[in-house]
């Protein structure tokens, strides 16, 4: 179990390495600081609810 988690964070980190360094390189666009406020908001759905009738003749 050990094992994979290591992988996993090896992984995680050689992937947002490779981010690091794309960004470095003008591979991604700069964020607009802006919108920054508003890129941590939480999703929210209402779930709605409605009675299912099943009908049938004998």
């Amino acid at each position: 179990m050990e094992a994979k988690k290591k992988e996993l964070r090896q992984k995680e980190e050689k992937a947002l390495l490779t981010f690091l360094k794309q960004t470095r390189e003008g591979k991604y666009a700069k964020v607009d600081e802006s919108s920054l406020p508003y890129s941590r908001l939480k999703e929210q759905r209402e779930e709605i609810y409605e009675d299912e009738y099943y009908y049938s003749v004998r």
